[in-house]
């Protein structure tokens, strides 16, 4: 649609790198916001330490599983190292996975509160997704299938037509339905968390299960309608990304059938 943000003579801003950018500051400010009101004994300093090491984490994660899943010709373990050390897609599973590993051993270690932590960190992580797909959508990536309708009729207001692909085919804008998702998921976060500040019992980890519950949900349906491919579970007509999807399903909502059972 529009890859380049920006073009002001020699200085180029293109549109993904910008929303990237734009997604991780909103993510940085709305973690330390609510994790300063929710774990005030979290100095700022640990929070931003966190904050980046699960960056740095998601960067690594998030190509590495872009690379296992579509460059089958990368096989050894240097040729790895090379693919990981130079630009090149990414997946948004493999970077939220390795951030949120890598950010509660980092917790855990340092004996940091980690289910707060994370109650915090998945909404910001959300709102960053919710930003970032909205440069897939300028840049073109992350395409949906092409709809479906009968000849003669005119083309639906929603659909849309990626000048990149040079098919012209009217697809599902699916980058915009998953960001707007990811931000009302988001929004419920933080309403929950506000509803815990308020005295309403909710245990640490509650908010981001349901935040990974809500999203792992709407993508595992959202990948019905993705045409860009993103690997096959074998023997299923199902993406790696809804196996993941079922995956976070499954363990958030046992988490919190078994937090409840705590109470």
């Amino acid at each position: 649609m529009y890859p380049i943000l920006i073009n002001f003579g020699p200085f180029l801003v293109p549109s993904w790198h910008a929303m990237y950018a734009i997604g991780a500051l909103a993510a940085f400010w709305l973690f330390t916001k609510l994790a300063r009101n929710k774990t005030p004994d979290v100095n700022l300093p640990q929070l931003s330490r966190i904050f980046s090491i699960c960056y740095v984490a998601g960067y690594f994660g998030a190509r590495l599983l872009s690379i296992l899943i579509e460059e089958p010709e990368v096989m050894s373990i240097n040729s790895i190292f090379a693919a990981l050390g130079r630009f090149g897609p990414m997946t948004f599973y493999g970077g939220a996975l390795a951030s949120a590993f890598c950010g509660s051993i980092y917790a855990w270690k340092n004996r940091l509160p980690v289910g707060k932590l994370l109650d915090c960190a998945i909404p910001a992580g959300l709102l960053a997704l919710a930003i970032g797909r909205i440069g897939c959508f300028l840049n073109g990536d992350d395409y949906g299938k092409p709809v479906e309708f009968i000849n003669g009729q005119s083309q639906p207001f929603w659909a849309v037509t990626f000048p990149n692909l040079a098919d012209n085919i009217p697809r599902y804008p699916v980058q915009l339905i998953e960001s707007t998702f990811a931000l009302l998921i988001c929004a419920l976060c933080v309403l929950l968390l506000g509803r815990k500040k308020r005295g309403v019992g909710i245990g640490a980890g509650i908010v981001a299960a349901i935040g990974v519950l809500g999203y792992g949900v709407a993508r595992f349906l959202l990948e019905f309608i993705r045409d860009d491919y993103r690997g096959m579970i074998p023997w299923t007509a199902l993406s790696t990304s809804q196996g993941i999807s079922l995956i976070l399903v499954i363990t958030s909502a046992a988490f919190m059938i078994h937090s409840q059972r705590r109470i």
